[in-house]
């Protein structure tokens, strides 16, 4: 149960850090052929990936309630999550699709680097189990680790995200900081892509 509450939404988190970078240049007939507001095409593929997953988490639901985990008011933080997840990578889209349409290589890391964030993000081993204080804090920095341990907490552990307002901030830092990337990849590489590709 601990592992299915982590593992549903890292299904949609992987799917945008790979897919989100590769949808510019997955869709390019759509920014080639024809006048199409580039911007909205990370939106859609991260619209389209977000109904899938609210779907499997309404799957999870139910077999939490068949192996007797009622849901409870802890439940009621699940939106806030799923909402966060979608600004989030939403924005990460928006990000590296534009220099994923602009380099290929981009694209390959990116697909190569993602086992290594699955593994790193705590998604099937617990980050607060360490006992080193540096690398136990670091790797609550991450922002998918502090997404995950907040479905862990809607399904499991029973904690409010205001219990930890620190985290909270930081993901929010991190959050602004993608934000501004977006926006810098967006106004400096949007007129040059149909020529690239």
């Amino acid at each position: 149960m601990w592992l299915i509450a982590s593992i549903v939404p890292w299904f949609y988190m992987g799917d945008m850090i790979t897919g989100g970078t590769n949808c510019i240049r997955k869709y390019s007939y759509l920014v080639t052929k024809m006048k199409f507001p580039v911007s909205t095409i990370p939106t859609f593929i991260s619209i389209s990936n977000m109904i899938i997953n609210i779907i499997l988490l309404g799957i999870v639901m139910i077999i939490f309630c068949l192996f007797g985990f009622t849901p409870d008011i802890y439940m009621l933080q699940l939106p806030f999550y799923l909402i966060l997840t979608f600004i989030f990578f939403t924005l990460w889209a928006l990000f590296s699709s534009f220099i994923g349409a602009m380099s290929k290589d981009f694209v390959n890391f990116i697909k190569s680097f993602i086992k290594a964030v699955f593994w790193l993000s705590g998604i099937i081993w617990n980050p607060n189990t360490i006992s080193i204080p540096w690398l136990k804090k670091f790797l609550n920095l991450n922002p998918i680790t502090f997404l995950i341990n907040g479905y862990r907490n809607c399904f499991i552990n029973k904690v409010w995200f205001w219990e930890q307002p620190k985290r909270l901030l930081y993901f929010c830092i991190i959050t602004v900081i993608l934000f501004l990337l977006a926006l810098w990849s967006y106004k400096k590489l949007r007129k040059d892509i149909a020529d690239v590709l």
